[in-house]
């Protein structure tokens, strides 16, 4: 055979063999299946809008469960969880996921997958957060206090007897009943510890020179662990500012996302709230003290603080009124099992967990 004609029957298995490959490759999705539509709505850190392709981790679970039902998709971008579920309810879109809550309201309306994530509501306050003067009282640990001044006085009851042991063959002063005495003692043991010096009396013979200094010492000791306790408790304090948990809501300026669980939550307990639209709002207002505190889902303040306001915002309290997020379908769509199987074929080959630590490890 001449060596075009090789190059020719080359070229001729080569194509044969492609056309037997085309339909392996094509088998990856199903001939003629639609493009499903899913809705997203902005929440860090589920769904973090970008320039391009938007991230998060709601993005990475349905990115994998769209691989494993093996359907295309188109993102579906929505302002608020609201706009998300009415488009899925109005069938502009096939699913949702974002960071939407199980309520049994939402059930009644949707149909929702297994839950994908455990969360619940937080409170954020500003961390530098200002007290009244009967607030930053109430914040001292007033037994430590009560304890260390029980000690200091006996402490100071000791040291007066050993001045008054010193000076009783030698000074008048001491020679007097022993209340008076001792009493004497005591005056001049605060005088030692405030200035260091033995008064008119002079430092003058061996159990007086070893005296004052000892004694100093000890006073400086008790001094500074008086001092260290009341500044560790105000510090604190100030970190924790006056709300800490659900139960110190009443009567604060509260802050959060209309149409949320933490929205229900609030007008349940007739707790009044302002509107915030997004979470920069939210922040902004609270920096500048037109709310005292934002209520919301706990994942999403948590992120915030750690990444953006760790200096001035803290995340206070337990997680209270647990909730579970699930990805959203019409009622009825035949696409619930698919995306069940897929989620708990992620829970127990590891590809859930290997996400969730993308996105909510202690480095991230």
């Amino acid at each position: 055979m001449k060596f075009p004609s090789r190059i020719a029957a080359l070229f001729v298995l080569t194509l044969s063999l492609l056309a037997v490959g085309v339909p392996a490759l094509a088998a990856d999705a199903p001939a003629g299946a639609p493009t499903l539509r899913v809705a997203i709505a902005p929440i860090a850190p589920f769904v973090l809008p970008q320039s391009g392709e938007p991230q998060g981790f709601s993005i990475d679970i349905w990115n994998e469960v769209a691989r494993r039902i093996r359907m295309d998709f188109v993102w579906r971008p929505y302002r608020t969880q609201t706009d998300l579920l009415s488009a899925l309810q109005q069938g502009q879109v096939d699913a949702a996921i974002s960071a939407i809550a199980m309520t049994p309201a939402r059930e009644r309306s949707v149909d929702f997958s297994v839950p994908y994530f455990d969360s619940g509501l937080q409170i954020m306050v500003r961390a530098n957060n200002e007290r009244s003067f009967l607030e930053s009282l109430s914040t001292v640990p007033w037994l430590a206090i009560v304890q260390l001044v029980g000690l200091s006085a006996l402490i100071l009851f000791g040291l007066a007897n050993l001045v008054w042991l010193v000076e009783r063959k030698r000074d008048p002063a001491f020679q007097k009943p022993y209340l008076h005495a001792i009493g004497e003692g005591a005056w001049v043991t605060m005088l030692i510890i405030a200035t260091g010096e033995y008064g008119e009396r002079g430092t003058g013979g061996l159990w007086r020179r070893m005296l004052v200094p000892a004694m100093w010492v000890v006073g400086v000791i008790l001094i500074a662990q008086l001092t260290a306790t009341v500044t560790s408790s105000q510090t604190v304090a100030r970190l924790q500012s006056s709300i800490r948990g659900p139960d110190d809501l009443p009567g604060k300026k509260i802050g959060t996302v209309p149409a949320t669980v933490a929205a229900e939550y609030l007008t349940d307990r007739g707790l009044p709230y302002v509107d915030i639209r997004s979470a920069d709002q939210g922040f902004q207002a609270l920096m500048r003290g037109d709310i005292q505190a934002i209520v919301y889902d706990a994942p999403t303040l948590q992120y915030w603080a750690a990444r953006f306001g760790s200096q001035s915002l803290a995340v206070v309290g337990p997680v209270f009124l647990p909730e579970k997020y699930g990805i959203a379908v019409a009622t009825g769509n035949n696409l619930r099992k698919p995306i069940n199987e897929a989620l708990l074929a992620m829970y127990e080959d590891g590809t859930y967990e290997r996400i969730y630590g993308k996105w909510f490890s202690r480095g991230k």
